[in-house]
């Protein structure tokens, strides 16, 4: 696994690094590309990092030198490779910043230096050696001391008028272009917003953060992160839910919850009861919306389901004890599910009695959003 580590001046960068070398053994990269010389782990360039992680892909790597976003995109397509990007309030990361430095660096200055590393996409400053020439608002924000080396890395942030890489947004515009994209598409976002190191360790440790599953999810992520999408697809009111139906780890059919075929969809008043925001469980029969358990199974049908004895449901929320019925009458043998829903006992009592094997898997990309982590 190779991490690369990104976020704005004083957001933690170096303190994620410590821990992943200090708790789990990983190796430091570094990226000098004026004085770096190419050895095991200083580069002159990020081709040079690409070429020398490779081949030792099974080797845990993190860098936090890596600032440019056309170079973040090329290591990014590599499955070894996770992003992880931090943020913090710019009060508290500019407080951060002063305590680290001893500068006497003014906030309206670190705030135009934040927002030209994270928004400008013009061409790199100029670097200069003489203090007296540089930019007020960048004089003193700087790396170990060093304001040429400062510069430096700003310079490090610009973009290249022409993109490459095919996965990398084609037209020039500053929203496009930037590394607050970058953060914003991160395979890990961390807002930093710890007092102490020992906190922010202790989240680091809740989300599992070198979990392998991140770079390949497992079978169980894997359908269960196409349920979660499959779920956007909904149009109830009352929740989104969606669901998959796998044979010997293929997809046989999909579905998401919402009223049927050639009737208004929920979210347009095609259900009055989850229109009127009923409470859940009562007036069901007075539900127009299908479940999304039961759009799989009828996609599925019946002889499809039953004439498999490995057929696996994928749900983002635990089966209703009605779905649950049908899951029983139809044949399947497994049930996963991500979150919890109001009768889940009532749901895994039937299973049980059924002999259904089921089990709760979140995956790690889920885990914050569902407040699981």
């Amino acid at each position: 696994m190779f991490i690369v580590v990104i976020g704005p001046k004083a957001s933690g960068k170096e303190t994620v690094a410590s821990y992943l070398v200090n708790t789990f053994g990983f190796t430091r990269i570094r990226l000098d590309s004026k004085h770096g010389i190419d050895d095991s782990t200083q580069f002159k360039t990020v081709k040079a990092i690409i070429d020398f992680v490779t081949p030792r892909w099974q080797t845990d790597y993190v860098t936090t030198d890596v600032t440019n976003p056309i170079d973040i995109y090329r290591l990014w397509k590599r499955p070894f490779v996770l992003v992880v990007g931090l943020d913090a309030p710019v009060l508290l990361r500019y407080k951060r910043y002063r305590l680290q430095t001893s500068s006497s660096l003014s906030m309206e200055g670190f705030v135009e230096a934040d927002d030209k590393l994270l928004y400008t996409c013009q061409e790199p400053p100029s670097i200069s050696s003489n203090a007296n020439s540089l930019p007020a608002n960048l004089v003193g924000l700087s790396i170990g001391n060093n304001i040429e080396n400062s510069l430096e890395a700003v310079a490090r942030l610009q973009m290249p008028q022409k993109p490459q890489s095919p996965v990398i947004p084609q037209d020039n515009t500053a929203s496009d272009l930037c590394l607050r994209r970058v953060l914003a598409s991160a395979n890990v976002t961390i807002a930093n917003t710890f007092v102490t190191v020992e906190a922010l360790y202790a989240h680091l440790d809740r989300i599992d953060l070198t979990n392998k599953e991140r770079l390949r999810p497992s079978w169980d992520t894997y359908f269960m992160l196409l349920s979660e999408l499959a779920s956007h697809r909904s149009n109830c009111m009352k929740r989104r839910v969606g669901c998959i139906l796998v044979k010997d780890n293929q997809i046989i059919a999909t579905g998401y919850n919402g009223t049927p075929k050639g009737v208004t969809n929920c979210n347009e008043g095609g259900c009055p009861r989850c229109n009127d925001g009923t409470p859940c469980g009562v007036s069901l029969d007075y539900c127009l919306c299908i479940h999304a358990e039961e759009n799989a199974l009828l996609e599925a049908g019946r002889g499809r389901v039953r004439s498999a004895s490995d057929v696996v449901l994928y749900c983002n929320t635990c089966p209703c004890l009605g779905c649950a019925k049908k899951i029983v009458q139809v044949g399947v043998k497994v049930v996963v599910y991500c979150k919890g829903y109001g009768m889940d006992e009532l749901t895994l009592k039937l299973f049980r009695e059924a002999k259904i094997q089921v089990r709760q898997h979140t995956p790690p990309t889920l885990s914050m959003e569902i407040g699981l982590s």
